[in-house]
């Protein structure tokens, strides 16, 4: 399915909107009008979106909180598989188009916006897809996370969140640490539990139990932590 990316372009003295549908190649007629429907689809509910957010004082007051219900609204729209192919996903094209729709105010902080957003993506670093995989779990889930940096480092690890016991097991016990860890013990804390599920092997958490899964999450912070 094809995806229809728009973007200012500079000419001489004038700066105009360009559209192309992409991937590039051959469209087929349907293609083209689901892309079509698609760009209508956000078009009107990307800036519903944003101004929900921005009107909420829950998500101007929590970084997170904010990041978060992002990715859990653009889901509503991504997960619909009669707009949105799972491979325009994985692609990235789908978060390219969102992007054009989303107000200056609803860029992550610290974007070039003299930079395109395909210039600044980068595979599972992309902030919208990062938003989007983060809205996969319930608030109640996520709310220990306190740095976005923190969903950098975890979304970089797939084996940590293919198996949502790792990931739920990991906020019990930061919800429990007298002190947050800094950066750099939850880089470290990171680079344990890659040891004990490595992504290549990810499949082999689903036959332990509960309980090892957790004594292997406290193991590895309470290495870094409790010392």
């Amino acid at each position: 399915m094809a995806v229809i990316i728009r973007k200012l372009v500079k000419f001489v003295e004038s700066e105009q909107e360009v559209k192309t549908y992409q991937p590039s190649g051959p469209i087929l007629k349907e293609e083209r009008m689901k892309a079509n429907r698609l760009d209508e689809v956000l078009e009107k509910r990307i800036p519903e979106i944003a101004n929900e957010i921005l009107s909420d004082q829950s998500c101007n007051s929590d970084v997170i909180r904010r990041w978060y219900t992002l990715g859990a609204k653009l889901r509503e729209i991504v997960d619909d598989r009669s707009l949105v192919l799972q491979e325009d996903v994985d692609n990235g094209l789908i978060w390219r188009a969102i992007s054009y729709y989303l107000p200056t105010t609803m860029l992550p902080e610290g974007s070039n916006l003299e930079r395109s957003y395909a210039d600044k993506q980068h595979k599972r670093q992309d902030h919208f897809s990062l938003c989007y995989e983060l809205s996969k779990f319930r608030w109640e889930e996520v709310k220990w996370i306190k740095r976005w940096s923190f969903v950098h480092e975890i979304t970089a690890r797939p084996a940590l969140l293919r198996d949502k016991r790792i990931f739920i097991a990991l906020g019990e016990d930061f919800s429990s640490l007298k002190n947050y860890p800094t950066n750099d013990q939850f880089r470290e804390i990171m680079k344990l539990l890659t040891q004990e599920f490595p992504t290549k092997n990810y499949r082999e958490s689903r036959i332990i139990s509960d309980d090892e899964v957790k004594g292997r999450v406290r193991k590895s912070v309470n290495q870094i932590i409790r010392q």
